[in-house]
């Protein structure tokens, strides 16, 4: 009995440094992944598969056009028509917003809570990218 006490004492001990460890990052100590996280959840139990996988597909493209390291591929040269540019990036943006709100229509909260999951969605891709480049 006095080893089962010991044992519970060192699993206590190693979820609190865990989580200790894990509010040193700004999108798990600020809420904005766990916001993530609910939304996905609810939006996979109430769409259909197809349907989510599209929304998750918008949702991608939005975050990577808006991404900070985004740069032009040395098959699409910088023109007024590519996606490095600001205006072409914002109508894209516009039309994958639209495509991605058409598939949650039905949802208000998810209706609702979209543009605050986007902004999470690029807070979090850019706390995981300066992670990847102190490494």
């Amino acid at each position: 009995m006095v080893t089962k006490k010991r044992d519970d004492n060192a699993g206590s001990k190693r979820a609190a440094e865990f989580h200790d460890a894990m509010l040193g990052l700004p999108a798990y100590g600020d809420d904005s992944m766990f916001f993530m996280v609910r939304y996905v959840v609810t939006a996979k139990q109430r769409l259909r598969e197809c349907d989510f996988d599209e929304f998750m597909a918008s949702f991608i493209q939005i975050n990577e056009l808006w991404s900070e390291d985004k740069k032009p591929s040395p098959e699409q040269p910088e023109t007024s028509e590519g996606p490095s540019d600001l205006e072409s990036r914002y109508a894209k943006t516009k039309e994958l917003k639209t495509q991605a709100l058409e598939k949650v229509k039905d949802y208000p909260d998810l209706v609702r809570d979209f543009d605050r999951f986007t902004s999470n969605g690029r807070a979090v891709l850019r706390t995981f990218e300066a992670l990847r480049k102190k490494q």
